[in-house]
Order: C-alpha cells, then structure tokens, then sequence
C-alpha cells in the first residue's frame, strides 16, 4: 500500500467503502475489517521502526508530539508508562515491555505523507498521525479508553482485542483506565463520576493479524494483548481538537494584530476599602474586548466566504511538508504541460465583489497553503480545478475575462506556491 495515489482511505478500508463508514461507523461505533497478508505491504515494517525512531528521536526538530514510552506493571499491577530514548528500546523489550511511539510519523516521510491523505480524503479539521505500538508475546494493555478516532492496522505478529461496539462517553476530554477495583479514572488521575466501569462479558473479541483493520471512536473501551509472538501495529489516530481548536487560532490571528487585545488587563493596586467590588478601569477593559469579540463572531459568522475560508485551512494543510515550491521565472511556453502536485483536484472559495466595499477574490487551497488571487481567475481556477494535468495551450480558452498573459502569471503564481508543477 503505497501513498500519493487519492485512494488511501478506500484501499484502507475496502472491502467497506468510504461512504459506508462515514454513514454508518464514524463517530457511532466500531468496526473490524479483515484483510489479507499483503493489505498493508509497503506501509510499515520493523525495519522502518527503527529507523524512524532513530531518526526522530535524534532530530532537535522533531515535534512535540513526538515521544517513546514504555508501558511497565507497577506495584499495584497497574500499567505506568515512562518515557525513553531509542536506544533504550531493546532492553524495554527484552524486559517484557510494550514500547508505544507516539506521532511515529515524525521519522518516517512515508507515514507522515500518508496520514495527511487520510485527513485531505475525510476532509478533517483535526490533525491526523500515526502511533506505534511494539508489544512482546503476551503484552499490551488493559481496559481504557481513548480521546480519539483510531484506526488500528495490523502489521506483524498477532494480537488479541476485545472491544466495546459502542462508546462509553461522547468526546471524552481526556483517556481513562478501569483500575483493579473497577473503578473508572481518568489519564490524569481523576475520578470520572458519569462513566460506568464496562461491562466486558459484552466484549467484542478479535485476534487481529496482519493486513487487518479495527476502527474505534473515541470513548470505545478496549484492551489488547499480543498473541505467542511479538506484534507491530500501527494506531493511525485522528486527535478530537473540536471546533475552538480551529476558531481560536483564527481568532487570535486577527485580535493579536489590536495593540489593546496584545496589552495586559489594568493593572490595580490591593485596597482594604474596596471590598468585592472590580475596579472600574479593569471593568472597563474586559467590557470593551468582550464587545469587540462579540462584534467580530457576528461579521464571522455573517461571512459565508470568510467561513469556508476558514473550513479550507483546517482541512488542507497538515505538518506533512509542502512539495518544494519552484520558481516560475522562465516564461510558460505553449508546449509545456503543467500537473497537480497533489492527488486531489483544487479546491477553492469565491468572494464576490460587494458594492462600495470589497472587489471580488478567489482563494485557492492545496499544498499546506493559501493563494489569493482576483475574482476574474475565477473561470480560471475552475477549469484547472477539474483537470489533473493540462498544456498551457489549453489554458487560452478557460481564461475567461482575463487576458492570455493574466492566466500565465497567474499559473506562474500557482507553481511558485507548490499547487502546480511542470509534467
């Protein structure tokens, strides 16, 4: 299985089509897919394991996300984890330990790549990554469940699930563990009062081999244990950001630009007389940036082109490195033909002109990136988005109001920005 062809998630899935599981398991409930031995060949093996780990685990880049833990039993036969370095792998598993890498993508460009098709083809807003999890014969984990879409490829070995087809909580907050006394706790230690200890005797079991497939919901509980031989298998997880991981972002991007949104709240000095009572001057100031912040949410949500601008940037771009941008300073000659860089066919959104105010604009998305263009592209932009690949002698009759030489710059803007690349 190989990434770059638009097909990640139907070769993932199949024989189950990608309108299948959006309709009936997303979000609602799990499900096991069976495959063959070869499903995932190409994908990942343990060769790249340890290359990936040694690659990021070394890389001062490597993002945060990125992480090694081991998964031991502590005194009150509990599992804990801790976290290593990749040369503390070997001895983590020797001692019977589950070795869990977390956004191993970050080592590996072939996984990253592959994560990112996945979150482009269910068009997710969320960030999408892959987890590894390594696990000696008879190890895994126990009962939990987890604040996220997984998706659970099987790639060596063998290893035992058992799973409740329905979650225990919609959109949990964080992760949560049954203790040995049934209790339910959350990752952080807490107690969590409306989540019920599972009744596992209701468990779905599996025993998942290579080239198959288990789709979990967040708030599915699941424990896992490897069969009589070590198993490698990949957590291809969807983080649940929500929507204020999306509107905060764009919120602070044009706030931050207010010298006020960017200054500290008065500051007031302690007095015995004044009680309770706010000081008129901090009143003042959170009145005000409340106000404007009501403002702004109101010409948001009024905005339908601001909105699905919005919508575009979260589902486009992703920590998947663009293609490598070229120049286009060499003019566009009749016989070159141009090709996306990305499987997908352009999308964008369109502004029209409003009286008085604004002219028209186009903005076109793909490639981790955002390109501005005027609104007479727009026939344009709509011709090349149905095409994968065209000659520039084509473009002369989609160009619309724009003149010959406007729709080449505008193609030479294209390729600059990495949407477009010469065949």
């Amino acid at each position: 299985m190989l990434g770059g062809t638009g097909r990640e998630l139907a070769e993932l899935l199949h024989p189950i089509t990608p309108e299948e599981f959006l309709a009936e398991y997303w979000e609602k409930k799990a499900l096991f897919v069976r495959g063959t031995p070869g499903k995932f060949k190409g994908l990942f093996d343990r060769e790249r394991f340890d290359r990936a780990i040694l690659h990021a685990g070394f890389d001062k880049r490597a993002p945060a996300s990125f992480g090694i833990h081991a998964f031991w039993r502590n005194r009150h036969d509990q599992y804990a984890a801790i976290q290593i370095e990749p040369q503390q792998v070997r001895e983590a598993l020797t001692s019977r330990t589950t070795v869990c890498v977390n956004d191993i993508g970050a080592g590996d460009a072939g996984l990253a790549r592959f994560a990112a098709d996945i979150k482009r083809q269910l068009q997710l807003t969320s960030p999408v990554r892959f987890n590894c999890y390594l696990s000696p014969p008879g190890e895994g984990l126990d009962t939990h469940y987890d604040a996220r879409h997984a998706m659970v490829i099987q790639i060596e070995g063998r290893k035992q699930w058992r799973y409740s087809r329905l979650p225990a909580a919609n959109y949990p907050l964080r992760n949560a563990i049954v203790e040995q006394d049934g209790r339910v706790r959350q990752s952080d230690g807490k107690p969590i009062k409306d989540v019920a200890s599972p009744d596992t005797s209701q468990f779905e079991e599996v025993l998942l081999e290579p080239g198959d497939l288990l789709y979990l919901p967040p708030g599915c509980w699941h424990d896992a244990k490897a069969n009589t031989e070590s198993s490698l298998a990949m957590n291809m997880a969807c983080e649940t950001v929500g929507f204020f991981g999306i509107l905060g972002p764009e919120l602070e991007r044009v706030l931050q630009g207010r010298v006020e949104w960017r200054a500290l709240v008065p500051a007031s000095l302690a007095s015995p007389t004044m009680g309770g009572a706010m000081p008129p001057e901090v009143r003042r100031f959170i009145s005000t940036r409340l106000e404007e912040l009501q403002s702004l949410l109101g010409k948001l949500a009024a905005d339908d082109t601001e909105l699905e601008r919005l919508w575009r940037r979260a589902t486009t771009t992703s920590p998947q490195p663009a293609p490598a941008r070229q120049t286009a300073e060499t003019p566009l000659q009749p016989d070159v033909v141009l090709v996306r860089t990305e499987p997908y066919p352009l999308v964008y959104a369109a502004r029209p002109a409003t009286p008085g105010t604004t002219m028209s604009m186009v903005y076109v998305y793909g490639a981790n990136t955002e390109v501005a263009l005027g609104g007479d592209a727009l026939p344009l932009i709509r011709a090349l988005s149905e095409r994968q690949r065209f000659s520039l002698a084509e473009v002369e009759m989609w160009t619309g109001g724009l003149r010959l030489e406007q729709a080449h710059e505008v193609l030479k803007v294209l390729v600059a920005r990495g949407l477009l690349r010469p065949e």
